[in-house]
């Protein structure tokens, strides 16, 4: 390890230890385990061999000016989400060394830039789902287990956290589009099958508190405001995931899940803007080798490959948190409160 990432390993978990001492009391949840891509990466690609990395100025200017490998100007969505639910941030599990993993407690993150559902869905090297899994596995078999002192005490851990999966829109651009052999109807039935199968997989290994969403607007681009056609292309995967979504918390006991609508809250924005605070959500803030603008809160978008600003993020997380238009079929406050009430019963 290095003397830089060992600093910074160190200077996590001294700061989660702080923040689970004093904030311990006050969090809604023990953890927040966060699985996806480059929307919520906090770092993961930086240590993998890929050209998908955010690991460079001015990524991050917003985030304590520091390029920590987030693919946006300041907080991701899981950041805002962990902020809110009186958590610290979920680290990235490629940024622990494995001798400290055992140590970190409130959640992990395995999201990865440029990956997907699918296995085959990659640009350079990066975690695909399973792999974000089996990081998971290890995490529930061989790390916690060093740290909580009885299996009671993990299991209860595990079912009273939360885990975010937001994962999809690579599975597209980087999978689908490249061939379009088969219908998007029944690519997204078989998209939506397959992530069905993975979070019971989660499921199994002690999870019960899902958040999950899928693909937004992706004809919807600083390249191309909007091309309708990809967009319907992509609608089904979105249309089809609250029955998928229903039929999990019907198949797996004890289960809550909340569906992140995206797709269509992004609708809102789109058509009111200003209403939201932006008055550019067609152009990004930032672009490459040419410039930055100089009120990021005005924009909707950062980069040119279609990643938010903050501000844009802040509206998501604080609608999915606790409004009523973005998660269904109830906001995360009330999937955390569930734990605060099964809590009192124990």
């Amino acid at each position: 390890m290095t003397s830089l990432k060992a600093f910074w390993v160190i200077s996590f978990i001294a700061y989660q230890t702080f923040f689970a001492k004093v904030n311990g009391a006050k969090s809604h949840v023990p953890a927040l385990y966060v699985f996806g891509d480059s929307g919520l990466d906090a770092g993961n690609n930086n240590n993998l061999k890929t050209l998908a990395k955010a690991n460079v100025a001015p990524y991050g200017i917003d985030f304590n000016n520091k390029s920590t490998g987030r693919y946006t100007n300041g907080k991701t969505f899981a950041d805002l989400i962990a902020i809110k639910l009186g958590l610290p941030f979920s680290p990235p599990y490629l940024g622990i060394s494995e001798s400290e993993r055992y140590l970190v407690t409130a959640g992990v993150n395995y999201a990865s830039g440029a990956c997907g559902i699918l296995n085959d869905t990659k640009f350079g090297e990066c975690l695909s789902l399973d792999k974000q899994i089996e990081y998971f596995t290890s995490t529930v078999m061989k790390d916690l287990p060093k740290h909580f002192e009885s299996k009671n005490k993990l299991k209860h851990h595990l079912s009273k956290s939360i885990y975010l999966i937001v994962i999809g829109s690579n599975d597209y651009s980087l999978n689908y589009f490249q061939h379009e052999n088969i219908e998007p109807a029944e690519f997204a039935d078989y998209l939506l099958e397959q992530l069905a199968c993975k979070i019971k997989t989660i499921y199994e290994l002690g999870a019960r508190k899902f958040i999950v969403g899928t693909a937004n607007q992706l004809g919807c681009s600083p390249s191309q405001f909007c091309n309708e056609i990809i967009n319907q292309k992509v609608k089904p995967s979105s249309d089809k995931l609250p029955n998928v979504i229903q039929k999990l918390q019907n198949e797996l006991s004890g289960s809550s899940f909340v569906y992140v609508d995206s797709f269509n809250f992004f609708n809102r924005i789109r058509n009111s803007p200003k209403k939201y605070g932006f008055t550019n959500i067609t152009k990004p803030c930032y672009q490459e080798g040419v410039s930055l603008c100089s009120n990021r809160k005005k924009y909707y978008f950062w980069d040119k490959h279609g990643h938010t600003t903050e501000a844009a993020i802040k509206i998501y997380a604080k609608e999915c948190f606790s409004g009523s238009k973005l998660c269904f079929p109830m906001n995360i406050k009330k999937l955390a409160r569930s734990y605060l009430k099964d809590s009192l019963k124990e």
